[in-house]
């Protein structure tokens, strides 16, 4: 168990010992597929059960691993993702200005988030939880360098606020994002603590102590997942995130840090079910889920960028993720619903989404690569020069959109089973609309890149090291979906299934049969979308105004006034009042200090006589 978390870790810290770029690509690759070979045996032979060493006795803090049906799945799908990011990453990043870095961080975001995926003790988790934020900066803004191209957004500006991002201030728009969660997290995990005595996870599902807290605490451990998740009003950080190299989008995106964050909400779901109040819990993150996929889907359909229509793609399904497990809480309170297959309907669309996406990350970060374009539009027609990469993408868009009989669709139908369940009429039109309108981005981003557009000249298919990975991860999509029709989980027709094909006919009309409509009635609406419905103007305008208004009155009024002013001016002050009182006294005269010592003498007669 330890192997599978510590080797990727290991393998990088060895890394930096070596100046060669291939033996530091190459042993953390090697570590990442000796950890999904032993995740895969645990898998298959490990028992259930917790198990662990002391670590931190005074404030509870072990080592326990968690080996359950919901770790021992995601362990395996994220070592196997890791392992084939990490050999695409071999060509794709070679011959980059600090292979080090790249290198030394990706294992370290491996183990970090293997121990999120195993732990069981929230002060364990806590660390994998901080180091996968610490490694998400650092690979974000790994071309600190901020080159143009590898912004993202164009040079311009809204309002007066720049609407491009370079990877610097992207990795510190994500650290501080998550770091604004992660202080309440943290908040909620000591209140756990201080009330049941217990910080393992196995412990605090039968604790008596949390059932009287009340919904508060919850909501604020739901902050860290949430922003690590990129939920809505929070999803910023995972858009602009697109400036670090393809093979960390893919990572992020696919394998850790943003499915940490729903991960957690589903294994603390049947924790936080007996808590007075949970059921307000469970609302927020069902409304936000829902929120945050609707956004994130319009956001997708209008970006100019390939990866941008991606990280849009990404936080809508998280979206659906999240308001999968709030619902599944609400479900199991209304009773008659079984929750641990409610809670699996929800993980299975991680495991849906995550092999699709990484396929398409990789997938479009080889057209960029082969392309020298991050825009959709500046070369097309591409299917003629990158058969085995269109195949590739063609699979995992469907099924990224939902297209039966992939993977896709399956897990995204019985996620959102989930919420039709609540039969809710007032979420019912969001979900049908982003159900229609997925399949549509989908399209346009295949049919523009592949299909139609300016023909480039000299692109040829990606290196075998490089599209090996996704097109297996592709077939991957085929075979899985394959898989669940024949035991029996295929989900059955439904309105659902209906809004989502009528979305893929009006796609295939408009971006592979007649690309090039537009509509101007339309432009206000896109105008919106595209712009990221202008909260970027928010976090990247208002808030640091008030926050530089607000530094500016704390140094005006204490550190100016009250401390500068105390000691530079009102001490320094007395004691030159002091010493200059005291300098006239000293006039160098001995009849005068023959006088002050009569004087002297005079006085101390009176004191004693008064006595």
């Amino acid at each position: 168990m330890l192997l599978t978390i510590f080797i990727p870790l290991l393998a990088s810290v060895i890394s930096l010992f070596s100046s060669s770029e291939k033996f530091k690509s190459w042993i953390v690759t090697l570590s990442a597929f000796v950890s999904a070979l032993l995740a895969t045996h645990l898998f298959f032979s490990a028992p259930h059960g917790t198990y662990g060493v002391n670590w931190i006795e005074a404030v509870g803090a072990r080592i326990e691993v968690r080996l359950d049906g919901f770790s021992l799945p995601m362990g395996l799908l994220v070592t196997w993702l890791i392992a084939a990011i990490s050999l695409y990453s071999v060509k794709y990043m070679e011959g980059d200005y600090r292979p080090g870095w790249y290198w030394f961080f990706f294992g370290f975001f491996a183990t970090s988030m293997l121990v999120v995926v195993y732990a069981d003790n929230l002060w364990l988790l806590l660390a994998g939880w901080e180091g996968v934020g610490l490694a998400s900066w650092a690979l974000i803004g790994h071309w600190y360098r901020d080159e143009q191209d590898k912004w993202v957004g164009k040079e311009e500006r809204v309002l007066g606020v720049p609407y491009w991002w370079t990877p610097s201030k992207a990795g510190l728009r994500a650290i501080l994002t998550v770091r604004l969660g992660d202080s309440f997290f943290l908040t909620a995990m000591a209140i756990f603590y201080v009330a049941t005595g217990t910080a393992s996870l196995t412990g605090l599902l039968s604790a008596e102590g949390l059932k009287a807290l009340g919904v508060i605490p919850l909501i604020f451990f739901a902050m860290g997942p949430l922003t690590k998740s990129a939920q809505f009003p929070f999803h910023e950080w995972l858009l602009t995130a697109m400036t670090g190299p393809t093979s960390v989008s893919a990572l992020i995106h696919a394998a850790t840090m943003v499915k940490a964050g729903v991960y957690v909400l589903i294994i603390t779901t049947p924790i936080f079910l007996h808590v007075a109040g949970s059921s307000l819990y469970f609302w927020v993150l069902t409304a936000l889920g829902v929120a945050t996929a609707l956004v994130a889907t319009l956001i997708a359909l209008t970006s100019v960028e390939f990866k941008l229509v991606l990280a849009g793609s990404t936080a809508a399904n998280l979206g659906v993720i999240a308001a999968a497990a709030g619902a599944a809480g609400l479900l199991a309170h209304h009773g008659g619903h079984e929750l641990e297959l409610l809670l699996t309907y929800a993980f299975l669309h991680i495991v849906g989404h995550a092999v699709s996406k990484a396929s398409l990350f990789m997938g479009f970060g080889a057209v960029i690569h082969e392309a020298g374009t991050r825009f959709i539009g500046e070369v097309g027609r591409l299917g003629r020069h990158m058969r085995i990469t269109a195949a590739a993408m063609a699979l995992s868009t469907l099924s990224l959109v939902g297209i039966p009989p992939l993977l896709g669709y399956v897990t995204k139908e019985l996620a959102l089973e989930n919420v039709f369940e609540l039969g809710l009429v007032a979420l019912a039109p969001a979900l049908y609309l982003l159900l229609f309108l997925t399949p549509i981005y989908g399209l346009r981003l295949f049919g523009l890149t592949f299909l139609h557009g300016r023909e480039a000249e000299e692109v040829h298919e990606a290196p075998a090291l490089m599209w090996i990975p996704y097109a297996a991860l592709a077939a991957a999509t085929a075979a899985l979906g394959g898989y669940f029709a024949a035991v029996g989980k295929f989900p059955p027709l439904s309105a659902a299934l209906f809004a989502t094909l009528a979305g893929f006919v009006v796609g295939v009309a408009l971006y592979v049969v007649a690309p090039g409509v537009r509509s101007e009635a339309l432009r206000p609406l896109w105008e919106v979308a595209y712009r990221r419905f202008y909260l970027p103007i928010l976090y990247d305008g208002v808030f640091p105004y008030v926050y530089t208004a607000a530094a500016k009155a704390v140094y005006v009024v204490f550190d100016k006034a009250l401390f500068d002013g105390i000691y530079h001016v009102v001490l320094p002050g007395l004691f030159k009042a002091a010493s200059g009182g005291l300098r006239r006294l000293a006039t160098g005269n001995i009849s005068t200090y023959v006088l002050y010592a009569v004087v002297g003498i005079l006085l101390t007669l009176v004191l004693l006589a008064a006595l």
